[in-house]
């Protein structure tokens, strides 16, 4: 003879709860929308410099160091056209074995519905390898 088991109901806790857990992480991820969107056009901006700064770095010294600083300046205005509002900005371009370009800026993450905001550093970087191709 078969046992007859009870079965759930459709809703129960662990419905309930899942729905509630999958509807806050839409609701952080809506209200961080924003800040994800921005960090993705800074890399994007980081990325599309990233080749000039490699050629810059491949020159001898003294037009080396001015073309970096052409494209820090420049880089850190097109940041700033892309949104970032933090006055603290700052690119950083780090030459070594890699040649590598940084922004850190700081965003706020603001929670709709209870204006609750949160102050998060963001630190986009690119890099590539610095050596020199010999032909």
């Amino acid at each position: 003879m078969a046992t007859n088991y009870k079965q759930p109901r459709r809703i129960n806790t662990v419905s309930v709860t899942l729905f509630l857990v999958l509807a806050g992480g839409a609701w952080v991820a809506v209200s961080a929308w924003p800040i994800i969107a921005l960090n993705a056009n800074v890399k994007n901006e980081l990325g599309e410099t990233l080749p000039r700064a490699y050629k810059a770095n491949l020159r001898p010294e003294p037009e080396s160091s001015d073309g970096l600083s052409r494209i820090h300046d420049e880089l850190l205005e097109s940041v700033k056209k892309l949104g970032v509002t933090d006055p603290k900005a700052e690119v950083v371009i780090s030459r070594g074995k890699t040649i590598a370009l940084q922004v850190r800026y700081k965003a706020t993450l603001t929670l709709k519905g209870l204006e609750k905001s949160y102050e998060l550093t963001m630190e986009p970087k690119v890099e590539t390898d610095a050596a020199r191709v010999e032909w």
